[in-house]
């Protein structure tokens, strides 16, 4: 059986209201200001809309979101992201980015709210959704971090348990698709944006095997692989952002195909990157087909 994805992220929904003094601890008031100054006019409603409009008119078996649903992590925020994750229409897998977890605050109070729409249980409590032979494994790398640092980092018990997840879903005959909000290599950020532990996670993917893995955070559509080994590593735009003369950033989504061949022997996975033009309409902007061993493959 195939299954068709819908890989979005980054759609930092607008403020419903601005925040009140008490939930602007120093983090979260150096966010505002970046949120009225700058970001606000780049995240905007109309091309999230287009984006979900797209992305239903493909109807994929699932959605897979990478993060960052909010832009300051309050509980209004993560409540409003909830009803929007509660119209979207589909089953989804929705894991945190650095944008949902600013400031130390009880889990059921932010990303906790999205449990009942496809949302993790608890923040070392992977969650695993199966689509036909798909299956979505999603951690979070969602961290507190001082001001102007976005960086992530899984945590051990995370780790041991994805683990665990990845070795039972290889048993079942599974294509593991895993999620992740920083990308989990040394090229793609900023070392104040990056994932801190990113050898001990690849070595994890490595050893108990990946078919994919994809991410969010870095608002761009990229293919790579996980550090040190030939996991394919893929990012995306974010699902709001205005479109402009260059549709490297403009708001898109992945349409991802994942088909097992006749002989049971690997996975063909097509990806198509859909993109926002200035016109209003999304179109495929590159396309890539990917083959993986079916049961898992490691690195060199």
């Amino acid at each position: 059986m195939s299954a068709i994805l819908a890989h979005l992220s980054d759609p930092h929904l607008p403020l419903e209201a601005l925040p009140g003094l008490r939930d602007l601890p120093n983090k979260r008031a150096v966010s505002l200001l970046s949120w009225l100054f700058i970001r606000r006019h780049i995240h905007r409603t109309a091309p999230l809309a287009a984006v979900m409009r797209d992305i239903a008119t493909h109807n994929p078996d699932a959605l897979a979101i990478t993060g960052d649903m909010t832009n300051l992590g309050t509980r209004a925020e993560s409540a409003a992201a909830a009803r929007w994750l509660s119209r979207t229409g589909h089953v989804q897998a929705v894991i945190p980015g650095n944008h949902d977890t600013l400031v130390r605050e009880p889990w059921e109070e932010g990303p906790g709210l999205w449990s009942p729409y496809g949302g993790m249980s608890g923040p070392n409590e992977p969650l695993c959704l199966r689509v036909n032979d798909v299956v979505l494994i999603g951690v979070s790398s969602a961290i507190v971090t001082p001001p102007f640092f976005a960086s992530g980092r899984v945590s051990p018990a995370q780790l041991d348990r994805t683990a665990r997840l990845l070795r039972e879903t290889r048993a079942d005959g599974l294509c593991r698709v895993v999620m992740i909000h920083h990308p989990p290599a040394h090229s793609l950020m900023m070392w104040h944006k990056k994932l801190y532990g990113i050898t001990p996670f690849a070595e994890m993917l490595r050893d108990n095997g990946a078919e994919v893995v994809l991410h969010g955070h870095s608002h761009e559509g990229t293919l790579t692989t996980v550090s040190g080994t030939d996991i394919p590593l893929i990012g995306v735009t974010s699902a709001s952002h205005r479109p402009g003369r260059s549709l490297k950033r403009a708001a898109g989504w992945n349409r991802i195909t994942v088909t097992r061949d006749a002989k049971a022997t690997k996975w063909d996975i097509r990806v198509e990157a859909r993109r926002l033009a200035p016109n209003g309409r999304l179109h495929t902007f590159r396309s890539y087909d990917l083959t993986r061993p079916d049961g898992g493959a490691t690195g060199p």
